[in-house]
């Protein structure tokens, strides 16, 4: 899989496509302006905004279009591993700089990845360090890769939104 940046229609909004070989998985609009971003499938559009939190800014909340929690992402600059939990599931990520810009999601071990990422076509993070790892484009592609990855069912859905409320 690979994020690939798409020609914007709008300077303030960029967009890339998750690819897998020739197919597209996925479309996402981010907008840095409105800190939102748009996730596009074959079967769902959503609308999320990402909120900034903590002492140094160094954690992410990310909302859903109602404004409502949905998941946390933070990263340990000394590890320089991150973790992000949606909708009541958490997994981890690294980059892998050595190889190529590659994204690695895991959830128990970076040697075992759920999923690698090529983001060399993502101009953005060409120059990917681990200082730069607030980026809220960073973000959009895990929160993007996670949406399409890990889908939650219909009881999931509903158990999380009961777990929300309550």
């Amino acid at each position: 899989m690979k994020w690939v940046l798409v020609n914007q229609s709008s300077p303030s909004i960029k967009k890339y496509q998750l690819t897998e070989g020739d197919n597209i998985k996925l479309v996402l609009k981010y907008n840095p302006e409105q800190r939102s971003v748009r996730v596009s499938s074959e079967e769902s559009h959503r609308l999320f905004f990402i909120d900034k939190t903590g002492l140094w800014h160094n954690k992410t909340i990310l909302k859903n279009e109602y404004g409502v929690e949905i998941g946390r992402l933070s990263f340990d600059k000394v590890q320089h591993i991150g973790a992000i939990e949606i909708e009541g599931k958490k997994y981890f990520y690294t980059f892998d700089n050595n190889n190529k810009q590659q994204l690695v999601v895991f959830e128990h071990s970076v040697s075992l990845p759920l999923a690698v990422c090529d983001l060399s076509q993502a101009p953005s993070f060409t120059s990917l360090s681990p200082d730069k790892y607030s980026s809220e484009e960073c973000t959009c592609f895990l929160l993007g890769l996670c949406w399409y990855l890990f889908p939650l069912t219909t009881a999931e859905h509903l158990e999380f939104a009961e777990a929300t409320v309550a």
